[in-house]
């Protein structure tokens, strides 16, 4: 059992370090959005989804650990939760303070990552009603005026 917390532990401390990286990324997204440097956009796009693609595999491995701890618990995997597994641990130090600390790290951590994610989308958002607005506006430019054609023949009596 101490082996699959070790790993769960470690596990989780790799994914941190590269949620910490992903929040990076997507604040350097931010300034690419407000800046318009599409260039930079998609550097930054390129990056985010490479570290999306390294949490994914950390976050399959956590799964597969969490399985088996679930098997050594006698629980259901998918009722268990790390605050089950740290609660299970108080009596061990040793092993319940770093679970506990990098669990409250993550949820911090991901929450920021949310509001990151949520105000580049809100931007993006902003930025194609933007360009849509441009788009309409140079369409309408373009078109012949459609204004009525007066004659000082139109108001003759028949």
């Amino acid at each position: 059992m101490a082996s699959l917390i070790e790993n769960l532990i470690t596990g989780l401390n790799e994914e941190y370090a590269v949620y910490e990286q992903l929040l990076q990324v997507s604040m350097e997204k931010t300034s690419a959005i407000v800046s318009n440097n599409l260039d930079r956009l998609r550097d930054t796009t390129d990056k985010e989804q490479l570290l999306v693609d390294t949490v994914t595999g950390l976050e399959s491995s956590r799964r597969q650990t969490m399985a088996n701890i679930a098997t050594v618990l006698n629980k259901k995997n998918e009722e268990l939760k790390i605050l089950d597994i740290v609660e299970f641990l108080k009596g061990q130090p040793e092993f319940h303070d770093p679970l506990l600390e990098i669990n409250e790290k993550l949820a911090k951590l991901a929450k920021k990552l949310r509001e990151v994610n949520s105000h580049n989308q809100n931007l993006i958002k902003e930025s194609l009603s933007m360009i849509e607005y441009n788009i309409n506006l140079v369409q309408n430019l373009n078109r012949a005026p459609e204004t009525a054609e007066y004659s000082k023949d139109m108001f003759r009596k028949k």
